[in-house]
């Protein structure tokens, strides 16, 4: 297993997560890759210093995206486990390793324990658990249900080529490429197989910056407002959010045969975009006409993919024009089926 780092903080604010994940693969003969775009040279240095299990990689660019994935794509292992550099990767001693040469052709990942915690705020919230239900749809409600709200449990152990194949998708194809897509991703990837679970790995997940209301809607409303999108996002954004899943989970080329992705995109449908429906119907003020019709058209229909078309005639209330640009997001996802 590799643990994939993407860096961007300088040495101060990076060494603890580094220190803690390097001495976790020592431990469990793992590997760590640090894609570090910081510009710092302390940090280059102490980490050139290093060598293994350590792959250190220096890059000059100041994407986010870029970096994880470079970061993945160095992973000389069959597993992944992308990790953020304010956070800590530690070792409960009470429990026995958990065999990952293992895992289930079915499975798709491995959940580690999960501390999602603030220490402004002298909070702690824990997350145990598997998802193991037959049904793709099952899984992303299993999920859903597990996450209690917080996508914290997105730092898991994946198949690299199947985390890899959904990165890649969105950063050639995602008409914003907006820094909002991991629940997106991650419902996707509980969709195309089940998740075990390791109780001796222990992820702290540092959530200071979600750690309060303010906080929280300041940087959904960034994620949406810097790649152009209208202000107020959560007037849309289960609406993006739909169509994302959709795309994602029933594209081409996952592990999933066609028949589990007919029947997942009736799930889809009626678990997110029956969501924004509903928001609609709730608050119609905030909506205007077209897209209000839109709403009723979506509840009489019964064809899922007829709703998903229908939805793609919504995103363009949005921002004119983004319908086009989801199309050719769908044409490119779908192609070769």
């Amino acid at each position: 297993m590799t643990i994939c780092m993407p860096s961007h903080r300088n040495l101060a604010g990076s060494r603890l997560a580094i220190e803690s994940a390097l001495a976790y693969c020592r431990a469990r003969d793992a590997l760590l890759v640090v894609s570090d775009n910081s510009g710092d040279p302390e940090k280059r240095a102490w980490l050139e210093s290093i060598g293994a299990p350590l792959i250190y990689l220096a890059q000059d660019n100041d994407d986010a995206r870029l970096n994880i994935e470079a970061a993945i794509a160095a992973a000389p292992t069959l597993l992944v486990m992308p990790m953020g550099d304010d956070d800590q990767i530690l070792i409960d001693p009470a429990q026995p390793a958990f065999d990952l040469s293992d895992l289930p052709f079915d499975y798709v990942g491995v959940t580690p324990v999960t501390i999602s915690f603030s220490e402004a705020l002298g909070m702690e919230r824990h997350k145990a658990f598997e998802i193991t239900a037959d049904e793709a749809g099952g899984r992303m409600i299993g999920y859903l249900e597990q996450a209690h709200g917080d996508n914290g449990s997105f730092h898991s152990i994946y198949r690299r080529d199947v985390f890899a194949s959904v990165l890649k998708l969105y950063a050639e194809a995602h008409p914003t490429k907006g820094n909002y897509g991991d629940w997106a991703i991650l419902l996707a990837l509980a969709a195309y197989g089940k998740f075990a679970h390791d109780p001796s790995t222990v992820y702290r997940y540092n959530m200071a910056k979600w750690d309060s209301a303010e906080k929280i809607s300041a940087l959904t409303e960034a994620a949406y407002t810097s790649v152009g999108l209208p202000p107020h996002p959560e007037t849309y954004e289960k609406l993006l959010q739909f169509l994302d899943i959709f795309i994602f989970a029933t594209r081409g080329g996952t592990p999933l045969s066609q028949d589990e992705r007919q029947r997942l995109s009736k799930d889809i449908v009626n678990i997110f975009l029956g969501s924004f429906v509903q928001q609609i119907a709730e608050n119609p003020e905030n909506y205007d006409g077209a897209m209000r019709h839109l709403a009723s058209m979506v509840l009489e229909e019964r064809d899922s993919f007829t709703q998903f078309q229908i939805a793609l005639m919504m995103v363009d209330r949005i921002q004119p024009g983004l319908k086009d640009r989801y199309v050719a997001f769908v044409k490119h996802a779908f192609q070769g089926m």
